[in-house]
Formats: C-alpha cells, sequence, structure tokens
C-alpha cells in the first residue's frame, strides 16, 4: 500500500505515527479470520448449500490441516463450514 500511498502523495495522517509509517498494521489471526468470512460468505451468493461449499473445499490442498492461526478448529475448512452454517441461520 506504500507504493499507493505515494503514488497519491499521501504524506500525513496519523497512519505513521501509529503504524510507523505502515498504511494497515496486519494481525495474521484477524486476517485468517476474516478470510474464511470471506470464503463461506461467498458460497451463498452461488446458491450453494452446505454439501455445495463442502465439496468446493474437498478441492483445495492445505486448508484440511490444523491451521495455528485459527485454535480451537480442527481445520481451515470446517472453521469456513461452521461460518457457512451460520450465515445461512442469520439468513433465515
Amino acid at each position: 500500500m506504500l507504493p499507493l500511498a505515494d503514488a497519491c502523495s499521501f504524506k500525513s495522517g496519523s497512519f505513521k505515527a501509529e503504524y510507523g509509517g505502515r498504511l494497515h498494521k496486519w494481525n495474521d489471526r484477524e486476517r485468517a479470520e476474516l478470510m474464511a468470512e470471506l470464503d463461506a460468505a461467498f458460497f451463498h451468493p452461488y446458491g450453494l448449500d452446505h454439501d455445495d461449499a463442502e465439496y468446493v473445499l474437498s478441492t483445495f490442498k492445505g486448508i484440511h490441516e490444523g491451521n495455528p492461526l485459527l485454535p480451537g478448529h480442527p481445520s481451515t475448512a470446517k472453521f469456513i463450514l461452521e461460518l457457512y452454517d451460520g450465515f445461512a441461520m442469520q439468513s433465515r
């Protein structure tokens, strides 16, 4: 983001003092949770049910193992499906 800020002549603001010049301070755990929420949410507009979402997730490598950024969940895929189910309940 810094090259974009420089290109736009964005030189001031609280980000300099607060983040040492970085535009956004990443929190890896928060980022993993937000990515899982987005993954879960995107199944709904396409009309995929739980089984379809589970099938789609089964085609990806690496998300079926434990993720240290998501403690308390056996895998990223399971966490995404839990979120999917939660979103489905909210939309009823």
